[in-house]
């Protein structure tokens, strides 16, 4: 079962998207993906979720990189 909802890894890279932790912040502070945080109220710490569909859906949208015969040689 894959989940809705992913933390940042604290190190190496997240498990299904192989983005690192500072890219996946990058992406979320340019509006690419989708993200929470959780916090209780009147705490300086909290938790941040990134949607891991939001992340796919960024993925896919990446177009493919064609290559033809004359580039390879």
């Amino acid at each position: 079962m894959v989940p809705v909802w992913v933390r940042a890894p604290s190190h190496g890279p997240e498990f299904f998207s192989g983005f690192s932790r500072a890219k996946l912040y990058q992406l979320d502070a340019d509006g690419r993906i989708k993200s929470k945080s959780i916090r209780e109220p009147g705490k300086v710490r909290g938790c941040r979720l990134f949607n891991l569909k939001s992340i796919l859906d960024y993925i896919d949208s990446i177009p493919d990189e064609e290559h033809t015969e004359k580039e390879a040689a």
